[in-house]
C-alpha cells in the first residue's frame, strides 16, 4: 500500500507543478481529479467513524488480581455501503499488552471478538476500544481518529482487587496464638475463662487437651479460651510512588496493598479489628470487626490512589496521637521512605510495630522489618509474620 501512496502523491504534485509550467489544462484535470478521489476517500472515513455500531462489555466488572476477565466486542454495519478497512486498539489492564483489531464489514454484517484481559495488579481500569485508524481499500489516506473525543463515549470500567492470604492455610498455632498468650493462658488456669473445646489440629500443644471432654467424645479435643478485650490492627499504607513511574508504580502499589489485604484478612480471622489508614489521607479510614466486612477493605484497597509524594512521617504522628496504646501497628512502605529511629521514638503511642519494606534499602534497627519484593507473593513473603 505504501508503495502505491507515494507514487500516486508523487504524479499529483508533478500534474501540478507542470500544469502552473506549461499552462496545459490536462494536467490540471488530472490533479484535480486526485485531489477529488482524496477528498473522497477521506470523507468515507469521517462516515465510517459515524456509521459504524459497537457494543463492548466485559464478563466481570470486578475480579481479584490474577484472574482473567473477557471483553466481547461486538461490531455492525447496518448502512447499505462497506466499511472500509479499520485498525481498532484495545486498551487493557497491562500496558504491555498491545491489542489491535483489523477488520473491513461488508453492507449489514458484523464482527464480535472475546478478548481475555489479564489482569497483573490491582486497581480500577478502563478498558475498551482507545485509538480508530481507517485506511481506504487503495490505501492512499489513513485516518487516525481518537474514540475518546467523542462526548458520549465510554469504555467499560474494571475494578481489580489485591489478593489476600487465605485464613484457611494459617496452622493452628499461628491462628490461635492470640487465645492462647500467656495472659489468657493465666485466665484459664482458675477455670473461668474456658469457653468451650474443638478437635486436636497439627500443630496444638498436648498442655491445652481437654482430658474430660476426650474421655467423653473418644478423640482429642484442645481447650478454647476467651479474652477479655478485643485486639486491634492498625495498616498505615503509604501512597507515594517514591520516584517510581510506569508499570514500576503499579507492581509496587499492587505488592503494598497485597501485603494490606493480607494482614486485615489475617487480623480479622484472628477476631481482632482492623483500621487501614493512608499516608495521603485519601478519604476515609476503612475499619472493619469481622470477615463479613473485609471486602469492603479489599475495594478500598483496591481504589486507593498512588501519588508522588505523601507525608508518611506527618500521618504515623497523627496517628500516634490518636493511638491511646490500642492498637498494633503495621506501616507499609518502600524501603528507606521512613527510618526505624522515627519508628521507635513513636514505638510508645503503639502496643507494637511492624516495618515491611516493599523494595527499596533494607534497613535494620530494633523494629520488626520485613523486606517484600515488589511483584513477588506477598503472603509467602509475609508468612513469618501471618
Amino acid at each position: 500500500m505504501k508503495p502505491l501512496r507515494w507514487f500516486y502523491y508523487l504524479i499529483m504534485s508533478l500534474c501540478l507543478v507542470f500544469g502552473m509550467y506549461s499552462g496545459l489544462r490536462v494536467y490540471y484535470i488530472v490533479f484535480f481529479a486526485q485531489l477529488f478521489v482524496v477528498l473522497s476517500v477521506v470523507a468515507v472515513g469521517v462516515w465510517t467513524v459515524c456509521a459504524f455500531k459497537y457494543k463492548q462489555e466485559l464478563s466481570h466488572e470486578t475480579c481479584v488480581k490474577g484472574k482473567e476477565v473477557t471483553l466481547r466486542l461486538e461490531i455492525h454495519n447496518e448502512k447499505p455501503f462497506p466499511l472500509s478497512l479499520i485498525e481498532a486498539s484495545v486498551e487493557v489492564v497491562s500496558r504491555r499488552e498491545k491489542i489491535r483489531l483489523v477488520f473491513s464489514l461488508a453492507p449489514y454484517s458484523g464482527k464480535t471478538f472475546e478478548i481475555p484481559v489479564s489482569t497483573p495488579y490491582r486497581g480500577r481500569f478502563k478498558i475498551g476500544m482507545t485509538k480508530l485508524k481507517i485506511t481506504d481499500v487503495f490505501g492512499l489516506v489513513s485516518f487516525p481518529f481518537n474514540m475518546r473525543w467523542l462526548s458520549f463515549y465510554r469504555m467499560c470500567e474494571l475494578v481489580v482487587l489485591p489478593r489476600a492470604h487465605a485464613p484457611g492455610t494459617v496452622s493452628a498455632d499461628i491462628a490461635d496464638t492470640k487465645l492462647f498468650g500467656d495472659a489468657y493462658l493465666k485466665q484459664a488456669e482458675t477455670g473461668d475463662s474456658v469457653s468451650g473445646a474443638r478437635p486436636l489440629r497439627d500443630g496444638d500443644a498436648l498442655k491445652r487437651v481437654h482430658w474430660k471432654k476426650s474421655a467423653q467424645q473418644g478423640e482429642l479435643f484442645v481447650k478454647q479460651f476467651e479474652f477479655p478485650e478485643r485486639e486491634r490492627v492498625m495498616i498505615m499504607v503509604d501512597t507515594a510512588v517514591h520516584g517510581l513511574s510506569g508499570e514500576e508504580a503499579f507492581v509496587y502499589a499492587d505488592t503494598v496493598c497485597e501485603c494490606a489485604a493480607s494482614i486485615a484478612l489475617q487480623s480479622l480471622s484472628r477476631n481482632r479489628t482492623v483500621r487501614v489508614i493512608n499516608s495521603a489521607d485519601f478519604g476515609v479510614p476503612s475499619e472493619c470487626a469481622s470477615l463479613c466486612c473485609f471486602e469492603a477493605v479489599r475495594r478500598h484497597l483496591a481504589l486507593l490512589p498512588f501519588v508522588n509524594e505523601a507525608d508518611l512521617c506527618g500521618a504515623l504522628l497523627n496517628a500516634g496521637f490518636r493511638g491511646e496504646r490500642k492498637y498494633e501497628l503495621f506501616v507499609i512502605t518502600r524501603g528507606g521512605a521512613v527510618s526505624t529511629q522515627f519508628l521507635e521514638r513513636i514505638l510508645a503511642a503503639f502496643r507494637s510495630v511492624t516495618l515491611i519494606n516493599v523494595g527499596g534499602q533494607k534497613t535494620g534497627g530494633y523494629i520488626n522489618t520485613i523486606h517484600v519484593e515488589p511483584g513477588s507473593d506477598a503472603a509467602q513473603s509475609l508468612r513469618g509474620l501471618l
